[in-house]
This record gives C-alpha cells, structure tokens and sequence, in this order.
C-alpha cells in the first residue's frame, strides 16, 4: 500500500513514514493541512518531545491512512 502527502508528491509506503515527513517538513503548507484537520502543530512537536512511543506521530497517521491511500 502507499500513501501520498496531501500537500507534495512524496509518496510513502507507511502513514507513519508520512506522518514524520508532515510533521518533520514544518513549512506552511504542511502545518496548514495539519491545522484544517483539527491539530495544532505546536502540540504535535509537544508530544513528540514529551512522551515516548512517537504519540504525535501516531494521532496525525490515523488521519493519514484514511485520507491519503493511492490506488
């Protein structure tokens, strides 16, 4: 299965090989898709940071795998 940024053209075979590539990108156009799903980008690096086990990584993949799946 692979997966496609929503923003970009990078295609990933994981959602949260994706997940990492949309929080780690920072730029706006990333962090504005992140907002428009209802997260704070601020609040996804704060998890990652805080907890152990990739937990900001893991809430944006959810999203990922059912929005971003390429035929």
């Amino acid at each position: 299965m692979a997966y496609k940024c929503p923003v970009c053209i990078k295609v990933s075979t994981t959602t949260l090989d994706l997940a990492r590539h949309m929080i780690g990108r920072g730029d706006k156009e990333h962090r504005d898709w992140i907002a428009s799903k209802g997260f704070k980008y601020s609040e996804l690096l704060t998890m990652q940071l805080s907890s152990f086990g990739g937990e900001g990584y893991r809430a944006i993949s959810e999203v990922l795998e059912r929005e971003t799946k390429m035929k």
